[in-house]
């Protein structure tokens, strides 16, 4: 396995440390870190969600979800306690 050798900044090298866990390595520390940033993302969501749209077979599946998905929120009724 080849390597490469980064600088970085006292500041950002003692944040990565504080985030090392005591069994990582630096190089397993920043690909958790990566990873993580990157599963956050409206892009990774979308992605995640694909398998549940590619299961709607036709327009009729299609328009049975959004009526009950409009069902579900036209229903909502939010309480607000008024001070006394």
């Amino acid at each position: 396995m080849s390597t490469k050798t980064i600088a970085v900044e006292n500041s950002v090298y003692e944040r990565l440390a504080r985030e090392k866990r005591s069994s990582e390595s630096f190089t397993k520390t920043i690909e958790r870190l990566i990873h993580s940033a990157s599963s956050g993302t409206c892009a990774s969501a979308v992605a995640d969600a694909a398998s549940v749209w590619q299961a709607i077979g036709n327009d009729a599946d299609a328009d049975r979800m959004e009526h009950i998905l409009h069902l579900s929120r036209s229903t909502t009724n939010w309480e607000v306690e008024r001070p006394a």
